[in-house]
Parts: structure tokens; C-alpha cells; sequence
């Protein structure tokens, strides 16, 4: 019978003036990583810092208590997402809000039940995996971010680069781009489906038993921390996993801010909407 155990997690946000709107948890069959999506207009809920926090924080809760080893991860989901979608159903009373104005977010989850270890996700939160034969893997719900990447490129070249607009985001053409794809999300036709307040996500959670050797060791991280594998380039991912084991989450956190704050801090060399994003991550074994 495999075995989870937390080692460490780390969580830094992005920006001094906003809120951290990751989370990440576990209980004794399941470890995860949760990113909500900064928001693109006003916040729905009025007591919450952010509503992407408030949507962490509420998906956080909800693994932690359903995650038991008993359901399914896509009934988890979809558990999660009613939740979510009766309490803001009961804020904003049948509101004609834009789709692109509702919460989500993305997760990735490791879960040792029922005889088995598997992955789930939805979103680019990610999983890098060492096995014991030292054979390493690497898993997205969703990988694939060239068009978020083109999309940075062109604002920081009309831009200058991100020290020279105080808000990439609130960018007028930027702000409009992101809506109109966010809008896309949770329909049927579509590519991203996401906790939020679609139930009928739960249908499309990518999942995958994993044939590894034991002992093994992981990182669940959300993309702002998987940006030292994606888009820096400072590791894969058998050594991004070694290098956590020996040295720390902190040490990786460390260097992730240093390309950001010092070697990149106008976005040139690394396309991206803002220079850090909020950065989470958790260090697992499974024995």
C-alpha cells in the first residue's frame, strides 16, 4: 500500500499590493496545488480580498474534506464548483454578470487511493515527478500557453516593457484580449474548463494513473512557480524535484524572483503580463 506524505510547500505572491490568490493543501490520500485567475474587471464578492482568493481558499476547503479516497476526483469537482456557484448565486441573485467577470481557477493533484496513484488537473498547474528508478515525469491538464505568451510579447513591445506600464493588465487592448478568451472558458467546444462555477467541468478533469517506481518524490506547483522549467529554462524536471529535495522549496523560490526582479525585470527576454506572478508550491514522497 503507497503512502503520501507532505514534505514542505511554499507559496510567495507576485505583488506586494495584491492579493495571493493560490492555495494548496492535502489530507492523507491527496495533495494539490490550486492558482486562481487574476481577475479582469470588478470583485463580485464584496468581503473578499479577491474573488480569485475567495475561490482558492472555498477549492482548497472542499478537497481537503472530499478528496477521502471514497469519491471521485470529478465528483470532487463538481461538488466544488456547486458550492461555488450557490454562493455567488445567492449574492448577486440571478445578475446578468459577463463571463469573463466569474472566478477560476486552475488545479493539479496527486492522489494515492484504492490501490493506485494518479494525477488530476485541470488548467496549467503542474506535476513534476522523480521515481525511484530515477525515471521523471512532467504533467499539465493544460500545457499548451503559446497564445498567452504571444499575446505579452506584443504588449511589451508597444509597451517598452513591464517597468514602463504601471499595469500591463489594465492595458485597454491587453484587458479586452483576456476577456473575449476568458469568456471562452467552461463551454462546450472549448479546450479550458476550470473550478469555478461550472459544475459540468467536472466531466473534463484530466486524469491518469501513474505506473511509477517507489520510493518516489514530487512537486505540484502552479505556473508562476513552474516558470523556472516553462519559461526560464533553469531546470527540468527530475532536477527541479532533486533540487527541492536538497536545497529547499525556498532556495527555488529564491531564484525564481531573481530572474524576475534582476535578469528580466522588463519582460524582455521572458514574455509575460507581469513581471512575478503569485507562486506556490509542495513537495511530496510517495513510499
Amino acid at each position: 500500500m503507497a503512502t503520501l506524505r507532505i514534505l514542505d510547500s511554499i507559496t510567495d505572491r507576485g505583488d506586494p499590493k495584491r492579493p495571493n490568490e493560490d492555495a494548496s493543501g492535502g489530507n492523507r490520500t491527496a495533495a494539490f496545488v490550486i492558482d486562481g485567475a487574476t481577475g479582469l474587471g470588478e470583485n463580485l464578492l464584496p468581503d473578499a480580498s479577491s474573488d480569485a482568493a475567495w475561490l482558492a481558499a472555498l477549492a482548497k476547503d472542499c478537497f481537503e474534506e472530499l478528496a477521502d479516497g471514497k469519491r471521485s476526483i470529478g465528483d470532487v469537482v463538481r461538488r466544488t464548483n456547486a458550492r461555488a456557484k450557490a454562493v455567488l448565486d445567492g449574492i448577486l441573485y440571478g445578475g446578468d454578470i459577463p463571463a469573463w467577470q466569474l472566478p477560476v481557477a486552475g488545479f493539479q493533484m496527486i492522489s494515492v487511493a484504492n490501490g493506485s496513484i494518479s494525477t488530476h488537473g485541470l488548467g496549467d498547474c503542474r506535476l513534476f515527478l522523480l521515481a525511484g528508478d530515477g525515471k521523471a515525469l512532467d504533467r499539465a491538464a493544460l500545457p499548451e500557453r503559446g497564445e498567452e505568451t504571444d499575446g505579452a510579447r506584443r504588449a511589451i513591445s508597444a509597451s517598452g516593457g513591464l517597468t514602463q506600464a504601471s499595469d500591463m493588465l489594465a492595458r485597454p487592448e491587453v484587458r479586452a484580449a483576456l476577456r473575449e478568451r476568458r469568456a471562452r472558458y467552461n463551454r462546450e467546444g472549448t479546450d479550458v474548463w476550470t473550478l469555478g462555477t461550472e459544475p459540468k467541468a467536472a466531466r473534463h478533469v484530466v486524469s491518469e494513473e501513474l505506473e511509477i517506481a517507489l520510493p518516489a518524490r514530487g512537486l505540484l506547483c502552479t505556473d508562476g512557480f513552474a516558470a523556472l522549467v516553462d519559461a526560464y529554462g533553469r531546470y527540468d524536471a527530475a532536477t527541479l524535484v532533486d533540487t527541492a529535495s536538497r536545497a529547499g522549496l525556498s532556495k527555488l523560490l529564491a531564484e525564481l524572483r531573481v530572474v524576475e526582479h534582476r535578469e528580466d525585470p522588463e519582460g524582455l527576454a521572458f514574455p509575460r503580463f507581469k513581471r512575478s506572478d503569485d507562486a506556490t508550491a509542495l513537495l511530496f514522497e510517495i513510499v
